[in-house]
């Protein structure tokens, strides 16, 4: 009887072991990443001579970003690409993975399905960039009941957390926006101040329609 009872609890932990077990994670470079990582590339000049940022500049899954399977050799991969912040303007921003690319811009999230076997690439470009600044996007990939995310920074003489505020003459702009990439309404008085009092304090990001800044609420 006791054999019997130590078999079941060996088969019992065995099992919960395995539920928990992680089946598939991001590498970049050949490194695991951990869940919540930043990936952080730099503008170069791609073969056409024009500054861009990609997270795979080959076909090598050595070479940049992956999504790699663990405990599989195949899976249903569901994959959500927002991006947060861009003043970079490039002339194409594109996504693919498994097979299929689609164009991107600043104001959507994107979520596609699609088969992996073993590994897929994740190759998201921003080519032709015609600013300095800086990019943030954060893909998110789910199998079954598991998920993990990889923030994606790309920068081209900026990155997060040194750009510094500017002062701006326009009274109304085309957008004010929180960290989150949600839009609420305010408005900069001449010398570049919020002057909507139902705004908390933190920081803000505007658009006049062709350039992007924080704007620091105290």
């Amino acid at each position: 009887m006791k054999k019997i009872l130590l078999l079941m609890t060996a088969l019992l932990s065995f099992g919960g072991m395995t539920a928990w077990a992680q089946s598939f994670e991001f590498q970049y470079q050949g490194q695991s990443l951990a869940d919540g990582d930043t990936v952080t590339i730099a503008a170069e000049e791609n073969v056409f001579g024009e500054l861009a940022c990609e997270t795979n500049s080959s076909e090598d899954p050595n070479n940049g970003l992956v999504l790699k399977l663990l405990s599989a050799t195949s899976a249903n991969v569901k994959a959500t690409l927002q991006i947060t912040y861009n003043t970079l303007a490039p002339q194409i921003l594109q996504w693919c993975m498994g097979g299929e690319c689609w164009p991107v811009n600043d104001t959507e999230v994107f979520s596609k399905q699609f088969p992996v076997n073993e590994s897929v690439l994740v190759q998201f470009d921003a080519n032709d960039i015609q600013s300095e600044g800086y990019l943030m996007a954060t893909l998110r990939a789910s199998i079954s009941l598991e998920s993990h995310q990889v923030n994606i920074q790309f920068t081209n003489g900026e990155s997060a957390g040194i750009n510094q505020p500017q002062t701006s003459n326009a009274q109304h702009l085309k957008g004010v926006y929180d960290l989150k990439g949600c839009r609420v309404c305010a408005a900069l008085n001449d010398k570049g101040k919020m002057i909507n009092d139902k705004l908390r304090k933190g920081i803000y990001i505007v658009s006049d329609g062709v350039h992007k800044r924080k704007v620091i609420i105290k």
